[in-house]
């Protein structure tokens, strides 16, 4: 049987099952010879689509026909959407189905977009985060065309999202008017499933347990989606409901070292004017963390031309961390000095190794983290299509909030071993590492107790979201579709926190109390277990307490180190409220028009107007009082202002099959509230060692012994930014495409963070971490993707299955520094690359797909990029002058591999392995002119397996 039009429709069908029932074709459904066990909704006629018009979808245009006989299985069903989806966007947008979300070896919704051209995201604790589009962080991220948030953030976490429950994510990288505003990088729409994606009743789900390979725990994941749809005395009704749980228990270990460089002299080594890091450390992050998710839908159409809809999402996340940190000191008394040292064999000022004898003792704490948060949000619209009018409204609300609960108990060793220490070993991995000499990191009589820091964090967000908008569309002629809509938001923001500190060595209790860690209410154990797939690091576990241990002693640790009982009491001055109220107003037109035959143009030109008015209420240090004492007064900022966005794209087809895109628009994003807040949160004060008492002004002194201090600025302005794209799109087959694009970002007022050390604004010696905007920032660079199966004739059914899917992004940034990091006659203000763009990522997954089985092995990578700047007063250059360090992450790629079977029909066993290569993230810092550089972190990821089952019936 031919199928290529039938083919071609259903997948094009598939792309708008979520479109405005304005954009249906009149297309007829054609049967589809499917794969086995797929998780992708069965494909339904123009009339079932669902009506979303919060989204702006794709319009659907006839594909080319072909003569060859292809069996549609899933991935190739879900590489058709997408493509659809692509092509028949009016602006440039790339997606993942939800097929293909299901076949990645990926848990959460972030990692699948890490396979999207152009999109970047770090890795850690189990997850990747961090999502970027195009080198932008700043993204809006909808859920089913809705804002959602969490608490006082201005975006949703998109690992929030369980990879089971996503039926599509569609990233826009560039704006249109009818687009909710609020990110300059683009947006990320989660498209969750409703009942009219499915032809009747339809019960589908998966179970996968999950082994990490560092923490040797296993969890367990699993989703089960059921929906039905009736026809009644009161017209078709459709209920769905989804549910999934997501477990993980990751364990990751770092080696690290400072970036505070110290320089050897005559009187501590051998050899004078030799540079070293002044202090090693190892860290361990273990997480037990789970996320439950639900969400439901209801569809009705009373009648021809009506839908009305109510759904619902809930995102829940649960987590208890628990963190060991020890922080070993190369600097200290009279005594200090760095034995038996070696330098690089071609760097004699740079050391790699040494026994270090006299330096301070090492100190660290033990960390319970518990972090909860809830989300809600339920909404519910109406469609209504007569002729070609459409008008539809929805309204929403949304309720979030996290709350953290932290207890520290801060440790340092009783005595300070000596130590034999390497600045970079040997090996692939590199990095630092250290062992004591003559000394049992394992015995609980070595530590002391240091002091006991407790953090409670309660933030909460609520919003009202509504929206009306209507579209016509002409029959005829060079106009082809209005669109207007208007939207009303009101949001509501807070912020609670208190984080009181005991410290028993520096005189809170009594002066230079010496309080075993054994005295302590706890059991002490040694720590889990870390490095054991590593050879180099020599400390892999230490005595320590657990963060069960602490949780289940907490009445009798607070009564010990004389706290007060119960929950820290919220301090008013690191507290704010915030209301925002957002009216935004949009009109939009298509047009379009033939040039011959085969080739046309069409396009969009539209403006979208926002209105925001801002109110945030906190405290600001009061100067006037001249008692050299900070006092804190109320203080409340507001803020009015309204923006004007346009947009304008044209797209000219030169046949079918190619398609050259212009695209310009501008975009805005809002400040965090938190970076708004004109508060200041306070840390703990630092542990100083005798000799800094003693003599304050000694280099490591400087910088080794600063509170910490952050806070925000309400006088903070929205980011902007000019968007610019070129792209070019040949699609060749149904699943087969390639496409190069070419794009450039001026933005202006980025927020950076910024530290300023050491200031002192009345609580001694500190380190000052304010947001500022920055000036100009460009991003330009190029993105190419190319995906394929051997669709060739001539070639056997099973040749046929092979597949490949690679894209490559190149993003070039450079612009303004903060102020507090161009004064240093260092760096020049300008042209330095922003932080956390890579110039190079990329995918490239090599694919088998066939009825019974399915292979995928998936490398994603992404090259070197800035993590941080800031001023390191004690690394100096010839000018006795402070330097401007970057810490940079190395170029990583991390393969995953996963493996279908469908034994029955319905039924699919699936293997996954993620991280397969094991390999750690590196990250280091040049400390001068020539260039030479010691290892910041050496980072171990978790390595997990994966194995489960789906149905579907």
């Amino acid at each position: 049987m031919k199928v290529k039009t039938a083919l071609r429709a259903s997948a094009a069908i598939l792309a708008v099952s979520a479109a405005a029932p304005a954009i249906a074709q009149s297309q007829a459904n054609a049967p589809v010879r499917a794969g086995q066990g797929q998780d992708l909704p069965k494909p339904t006629t123009a009339s079932d689509q669902n009506a979303n018009p919060s989204v702006p979808q794709p319009s659907v245009q006839e594909s080319p026909t072909e003569n060859e006989e292809i069996i549609v299985t899933g991935l190739r069903r879900s590489l058709q959407s997408a493509q659809a989806i692509k092509r028949n966007s009016d602006g440039i947008v790339d997606a993942i189905v939800a097929e293909d979300i299901g076949k990645l070896p990926d848990t959460f919704a972030s990692a699948a977009l890490a396979r999207v051209s152009g999109v970047q995201v770090t890795r850690g604790a189990g997850e990747a985060a961090g999502v970027q589009i195009r080198g932008l962080p700043d993204i809006s991220t909808t859920y089913n065309g809705r804002e959602i948030f969490t608490a006082e953030g201005r975006f949703v976490a998109i690992q929030d999202f369980p990879a089971g429950t996503v039926a599509a994510l569609e990233v826009y990288k560039n704006g249109t008017a009818n687009l909710i505003e609020g990110g300059i990088g683009g947006q990320v729409n989660v498209r969750g499933r409703r009942p009219f994606d499915f032809n009747g009743f339809e019960m589908s789900g998966s179970l996968n347990g999950v082994n990490w390979e560092h923490s040797g725990r296993l969890t367990w994941n699993g989703n089960l989606l059921v929906s039905d749809r009736w026809e009644t005395g009161l017209g078709e009704m459709g209920l769905l409901v989804n549910a999934s749980y997501v477990g993980l228990n990751y364990l990751d270990a770092t080696r690290e070292q400072s970036v505070v460089i110290g320089t050897t002299n005559a009187a501590n080594a051998s050899v004078a004017g030799v540079r070293y890091p002044d202090a090693q450390g190892r860290f361990t992050s273990n997480g037990d963390r789970y996320r439950p998710s639900a969400n439901a839908a209801f569809q009705w159409r009373p009648a021809a031309g009506l839908e009305i809809y109510i759904d619902g999402l809930y995102q829940g996340y649960r987590g208890k961390d628990t963190n060991q940190w020890m922080f070993v000191p190369i600097f200290g008394g009279a005594d200090f000095r760095l034995d038996n040292l070696t330098t690089r064999a071609d760097r004699p000022t740079v050391a790699q190794s040494a026994t270090v004898v006299g330096a301070s003792a090492p100190d660290g704490y033990y960390t319970s983290a518990n972090g909860k948060t809830d989300t809600f949000q339920a909404g519910g619209g109406a469609v209504w299509k007569s002729g070609n009018l459409q008008l539809s409204g929805d309204i929403a609300y949304t309720d979030s909030k996290y709350t953290f609960d932290l207890v520290n108990i801060d440790y340092a060793f009783g005595s300070s071993p000596a130590r034999n220490v390497v600045f970079d070993s040997p090996g692939t991995d590199g990095g630092p590492s250290f062992n004591f000499l003559n000394f049992d990191a394992t015995d609980p009589s070595n530590y002391i107790a240091r002091g006991l820091f407790q953090e409670y964090l309660v933030v909460s967000g609520k919003d009202i979201q509504s929206r009306a908008d209507a579209q016509y569309e002409f029959d005829e002629g060079f106009l082809k579709r209005i669109q207007v809509g208007v939207r009303y938001n009101d949001r509501d923001a807070t912020r609670d926190r208190g984080a009181p500190y005991v410290n028993t060595i520096n005189g809170t209790l009594v002066p230079d109390l010496r309080i075993p860690i054994s005295s302590l209410p706890v059991t002490v154990q040694n720590t889990r277990p870390a490095f054991t797939y590593n050879n180099t690091f020599g400390v892999r576990t230490f005595a320590g307490i657990s963060s069960a241990s602490i949780r289940d002693n907490l009445p009798e640790l607070r009564a010990f180190f004389q706290a007060p009982e119960g929950l820290p009491a919220f301090n008013p001055t690191e507290n704010f409220t915030a209301n925002e109220k957002a009216y935004a107003a949009y009109a939009q037109l298509k047009y379009g028009f033939d040039l011959g035959d085969t080739m046309s143009i069409d396009g969009l030109i539209g403006l979208r107007a926002i209105k925001t008015r801002t109110r945030i209420s906190g405290f600001v240090r009061d100067e006037t009082t001249g008692t050299g004492t900070p006092t804190f007064v109320p203080t409340t900022a507001r803020n009015d202002y309204t923006d004007y966005l346009p947009n304008a794209s044209a797209r000219i087809q030169f046949t079918p099959e190619v398609q050259l895109r212009l695209n310009y628009n501008q975009t805005r994003t809002r400040p965090n509230f938190f970076d708004l807040n004109p508060t200041l949160t306070v840390g703990p004060p630092p542990t100083i060692s005798p000799e800094c008492q003693a003599n304050p002004s000694l280099p490591q002194c400087i910088t080794s012994n600063l509170r910490n201090i952050t806070g925000g600025n309400p006088d903070l302005r929205p980011l902007t930014s000019d968007n610019y794209d070129i792209s070019l799109e040949w699609y060749f087959s149904r699943a087969g495409s390639f496409t190069a694009a070419v794009f450039r970002r001026d933005a202006l007022g980025f927020i950076s963070r910024v530290n300023r050390e050491p200031v002192d604004i009345g609580y001694g010696p500190s380190r000052l971490n304010l947001p500022e905007n920055t000036g100009k920032t460009r991003f330009q660079g190029a993105e190419v993707q190319f995906t394929s199966f051997l669709d060739i004739d001539g070639l056997p059914d099973w040749a046929k299955g092979f597949g490949l899917q690679a894209n490559g992004t190149y993003v070039d940034s450079s612009g303004d520094l903060p102020s507090g990091l161009g004064d240093s006659p260092n760096v020049a203000g300008r042209n330095l690359r922003f932080t956390g763009v890579s110039k190079w990522s990329g995918n490239l997954v090599g694919l088998y797909e066939r009825p019974f089985f399915s292979a995928r092995l998936a490398y994603n990578y992404r090259s070197d990029f800035v993590v941080e700047y800031g001023v390191v007063n004690l690394d100096v250059d010839s000018n006795n002058a402070p330097r401007t360090g970057a810490i940079v992450e190395k170029g990583r790629g991390q393969l995953d591999f996963s493996t279908t079977v469908t034994p029955i029909p319905n039924v699919t066993l699936a293997f996954d392995i993620v991280n397969l290569l094991g390999n750690p993230l590196k990250r280091g810092r040049v400390f001068n002119d020539a260039g030479d550089e010691f290892a910041r972190q050496v980072v171990y990821l978790e390595r997990v397996y994966s194995l489960g089952v789906r149905f579907r019936f």
